[in-house]
């Protein structure tokens, strides 16, 4: 428990920040969402775009529930792409940053195993990452109750959850990248393009094909707010590859840290 204190720690500051960081975000795109629950020159819009965009920006929500649709094409989006940054950015701070600053053979000198280390440094990024994603989910939720608009409570939790496992897997592989990394360099930009690349990807094949079978390669596929708020279907085929892959990468970061000379 030591150590898992001494990590979360080492976390808050730019946890806190993070946090905050985003909250306004959510404040400020909230603030204009009443505007938007009573105009019809939305829905008129979406109607007159190509069915490919419409579907990117959650066509059926924004005809049924304009808010929602609004705060999705907005802000719920962007949120794993937001989280998994900050997520990236310490995942591969867990290894890389002691090693460059050579406190890692001290760290391996205390009766502590390199799995054990790294698995309790990985459960407190993990606890901060889901306290993010709680922080966020209340923020928004307070923000519209505050504006006077319908809150689908239910329906954001789910949304909060399916982004969880996103962010847990885009982690679980800036770990491994932490893992095996010649310097602190390297580990971040793999860390921070653990976030940013797959979200570019999905993107760009939403837009451009309809064979959504390719969105499932990489995790934000996995991310379908719109359908979760219509449906309030619990994503079980998210959880259990990215469950899975999470573990799967979480192994092959152990291996590789336990493998390598320090």
């Amino acid at each position: 428990m030591t150590l898992y204190r001494m990590a979360l720690r080492q976390i808050f500051v730019s946890w806190l920040v993070w946090a905050i960081v985003i909250v306004l975000g959510v404040a400020t795109v909230v603030s204009a969402a009443p505007a938007v629950a009573h105009s019809d020159v939305l829905a008129g819009l979406v109607q007159r775009l190509p069915s490919l965009v419409r579907g990117l920006l959650g066509g059926p929500l924004l005809l049924k529930r304009p808010v929602d649709g609004y705060l999705y094409v907005k802000l719920v989006m962007y949120l794993p792409l937001l989280v998994g940054i900050f997520t990236g950015f310490q995942a591969s701070s867990l290894l890389a940053r002691d090693r460059d600053h050579r406190r890692l053979d001290f760290l391996l000198s205390l009766p502590v195993t390199r799995r054990r280390l790294l698995l309790v440094r990985l459960g407190a990024l993990v606890t901060a990452q889901a306290a993010m994603w709680a922080v966020v989910i209340l923020a928004l939720c307070g923000f519209m109750h505050q504006e006077g608009l319908q809150v689908d409570t239910a329906g954001y939790v789910l949304v909060g959850y399916s982004g969880f496992l996103v962010t847990l897997a885009t982690g679980s592989i800036a770990l491994w990248a932490s893992a095996g990394a010649r310097d602190y360099g390297a580990a971040l930009r793999w860390g921070l393009g653990a976030a940013a690349v797959p979200f570019v990807y999905d993107l760009s094949v939403r837009i451009a094909t309809t064979a959504h079978g390719w969105l499932y390669i990489l995790p934000y596929g996995y991310y379908d707010p719109p359908q979760l708020l219509l449906t309030h279907a619990f994503p079980w085929l998210a959880t259990a590859v990215l469950v899975v892959a999470s573990g799967l990468l979480t192994y092959a970061a152990v291996h590789t840290f336990e493998q390598r000379e320090v």
